[in-house]
């Protein structure tokens, strides 16, 4: 099944059976099409010319594309993926102090993404449909 049409399904049923618990959603994680589909949105995102504290920027991570997709979903079926500490880096303020800013790994930063279109669906149906701030519109 597609991503898109998956993500629809979700929602839906979060929108008409509010009391259903959600169960099996962990195969979805690991789909080659997810990870896809993950690795693309990260990858439209400004931030993913910066590397991890691996030194892996979004270039590098796609020199080996299938071959890092294919990892990760290994390591997510096996349940053996532990995300790579953040690195760390101190981006100024207008006030002159400095804001500490954790960069991902592109590999943590894909599983992450990953996640969030798997549990956006399922939540957005909780939320009051007076609030504006940085939603998506799934259904309706």
């Amino acid at each position: 099944m597609e991503v898109g049409e998956m993500q629809r399904k979700l929602a839906l049923w979060a929108v008409q059976e509010p009391e259903r618990k959600f169960k099996n959603l962990y195969h979805l994680l690991y789909s080659r099409d997810w990870l896809h589909m993950a690795h693309d949105h990260v990858k439209r995102n400004a931030g993913s010319k910066t590397a991890g504290l691996d030194g892996i920027n979004m270039k590098d991570f796609d020199e080996n594309l299938d071959r890092n997709i294919e990892r990760l979903m290994q390591d997510l079926k096996a349940q053996a993926f532990e995300p790579q500490p953040v690195r760390r880096v101190y981006i100024p303020k207008s006030d002159g102090r400095q804001r500490p800013l954790g960069i991902p790994a592109i590999g943590d930063r894909i599983v992450q993404e990953a996640l969030r279109m798997v549990l956006e669906p399922i939540f957005e149906a909780d939320f009051s449909p007076h609030s504006y701030g940085f939603r998506v519109r799934l259904v309706g």
